[in-house]
């Protein structure tokens, strides 16, 4: 056995391992939520970590081919490559930097009808001439001609001590017909109910007031299981191949989730118990993975999930830390890959209710694209991949403090960062930017090549010359140097990242041009573009249409709707009636399988290069 001490956040933590342990399995046992897009498979490099002492094994291929010469000198290794052959010391970059996520959007259902509600009740006390069940007098008092039943044990218990301790007046909190939980006294003013959007790298929680509809706080947290990959088909992989995969990233989301709620709860001054409702929205792998589901499925052809329908659970079942008695919703689905966070906004975006047609593009570790109105919509997934969330980049990271958000080269270098600290790497937006920005100048060209014999045009572009460099054998612009990055090495863009972003943009530009084919309609017919999702909210819609991730013939009409999914979530519980819409959107939506479309492919093929500018 070995000793293995870890740095981390300022904390040091001591473990054992055997002879030979994987150190990233090592790590992720520990619950180390290290970057990892490829699942350990050695292919990302994202998973590194600084030997400070310990056996420095020689470095296999791909950790010299993905770190380069420099950082491995440095004592830098790729945890998923190296294996403890002594006691060892090692540092690891924080996995806690606050993260920059959506979490605004548009809001444009206003008609209030809460899925839950409360009732305020003066029950007729017993007597001799009125000796009806506990259970009957209260549904009595509750104001309501339909029957309500009550579902749970529980709760029946509770309800003689409950009726009682207040001289008989109560406050019954309500679920369409379902009583929720029976209170003593007049508790109407406390009512709430949490929307939450589960996506393959964030989670975004919003506390709302049933009693008035508004939101009253918002939390975001990067989703721990990006440790097990950055995309579903990694995690999926994970709950196949590993006897309990599915119950660990299960309770890792659940254990988020219930993080979100405490925070929610904290920063209202509420307790967790005055929560009666939790909505969900999210991709159809992550609400099989939240209901433990099995999703192998829809790993395969023909992509079969267990479910797309609404689910109804009692929260406690999850568990999630709300009311005992409190109700999980969630929001139907389409398919394997376009899922209840899809039509959620959708729903948000009132596409089902409009006459002209519009397009939604969800832009992230799927593209998922809708286009239509009230009377049809077409929809496709287009699996562009993780590189718009900063997977698969060399200097790629997520939108966390200290990534590089937004490039310009028109008066030399400038950029910006999210957090304003030093940077650290590109996020999405970033990495678009620049490679929008070097179409511009010409240092790439309508290929994607990066042109090693580009010479400036003026003087505000001189100070580019020396930044063309050829670092391992693959041709790179330096956007930051060494000495003005936090890690202290050099942020480069490498031929190989702009492929990334060159295959991405060029299956989300296809699924559009699929859909527009399939509707049977033309650009022109389209009256509304809308963003949505992270991505799809911070990107400079320039720099989207210069490097063809937007169809050209779409511009002026392109607007940014933040989390859609999410609002769809705020809307439903703020409007019963809206879940019944949700799954009309649902079985209104024709769904696209672009694997099997040959017109994708030719598409596909049309869209891989950029724009001469």
């Amino acid at each position: 056995m070995f000793s293995v001490t870890v740095r981390n956040n300022g904390n040091t933590k001591v473990y054992t391992a055997n002879n030979g342990k994987n150190l990233f399995e090592l790590l992720r046992e520990k619950g180390f939520c290290i970057d990892s897009p490829c699942n350990g498979n050695g292919t990302c490099g994202k998973c590194r970590v600084k030997l400070i002492q310990g056996s420095n094994s020689p470095a296999k291929a791909e950790e010299i081919k993905l770190l380069g010469l420099k950082a491995l000198e440095d004592g830098y290794r790729l945890a998923c490559r190296y294996h403890i052959l002594s006691d060892i010391e090692i540092l690891i970059d924080s996995n806690d930097l606050p993260a920059s996520i959506a979490t605004e959007s548009i809001q444009l259902n206003t008609e209030f009808n809460p899925l839950v509600t409360k009732v305020y009740s003066v029950l007729e006390k017993p007597s001799l001439d009125n000796s009806v069940s506990d259970f009957i007098r209260v549904m009595n008092g509750s104001y309501n001609d339909n029957p309500l039943e009550i579902n749970d044990l529980g709760l029946l218990r509770n309800i003689p001590d409950v009726i009682r301790k207040n001289n008989f007046e109560i406050t019954l909190v309500k679920n369409s017909w379902d009583i929720i939980a029976v209170e003593s006294g007049n508790t109407t003013n406390t009512l709430y109910g949490v929307a939450v959007d589960i996506g393959t790298t964030t989670i975004a929680a919003y506390l709302v007031d049933l009693t008035t509809g508004k939101k009253v706080s918002v939390t975001s947290l990067l989703n721990p299981q990006k440790a097990f990959g950055a995309d579903v088909i990694s995690r999926i992989s994970y709950t196949m191949e590993n006897e309990h995969g599915l119950e660990q990233l299960n309770s890792l989301l659940v254990q988020s989730l219930n993080v979100c709620i405490t925070i929610l709860c904290k920063q209202a001054g509420i307790l967790p118990t005055d929560v009666y409702v939790i909505t969900f929205a999210g991709n159809t792998t992550m609400l099989h993975l939240l209901l433990k589901v099995n999703p192998s499925n829809i790993a395969y052809a023909p992509f079969v999930p267990a479910f797309t329908s609404t689910v109804k659970v009692k929260a406690s079942e999850l568990p999630l830390n709300i009311n005992p008695n409190g109700t999980a919703y969630i929001l139907p689905g389409v398919s394997a890959y376009v899922g209840a966070d899809t039509v959620g906004a959708v729903l948000a975006v009132g596409m089902h209710q409009q006459t002209s047609a519009s397009l939604l593009i969800d832009i992230g570790t799927n593209g998922e694209i809708v286009l239509g109105d009230k009377s049809g919509m077409y929809a496709c997934s287009a699996a562009a991949g993780p590189a718009f969330e900063g997977a698969n980049i060399k200097n790629g990271m997520g939108s966390v403090n200290g990534a590089i958000n937004s490039v310009s080269l028109k008066h030399g270098i400038t950029y910006t960062t999210i957090g304003h600290t030093k940077p650290m790497g590109l996020c999405g937006t970033g990495v678009v930017g620049l490679i929008a920005e070097l179409l511009e100048v010409g240092i790439v060209d309508e290929t994607g090549r990066i042109d090693m014999s580009w010479e400036p045009e003026s003087p505000d572009q001189e100070s580019l010359c020396g930044r063309i460099v050829s670092v391992d054998g693959v041709n790179a612009f330096v956007l930051c140097k060494a000495h003005e990055t936090l890690s202290g090495s050099e942020i480069l863009l490498t031929q190989r990242d702009i492929r990334e972003i060159q295959n991405a943009k060029a299956a989300i530009a296809a699924g559009i041009r699929v859909l527009v084919k399939n509707a049977g309609i033309v650009f022109e017919d389209i009256k509304q573009v809308y963003l949505a999702g992270g991505f799809g909210s911070y990107i400079n819609i320039d720099s989207a249409l210069k490097i063809g991730l937007i169809p050209r013939e779409l511009e002026g009409r392109i607007v940014s709707v933040g989390n859609a999914a999410a609002q769809g979530a705020i809307d439903v519980l703020n409007n019963k009636s809206l879940l019944s819409s949700a799954q009309e959107i649902s079985k209104s939506i024709n769904y696209t399988e672009l694997s099997n479309s040959k017109d994708f492919n030719d598409y596909y093929v049309d869209c891989m290069t950029f724009e001469e500018i």
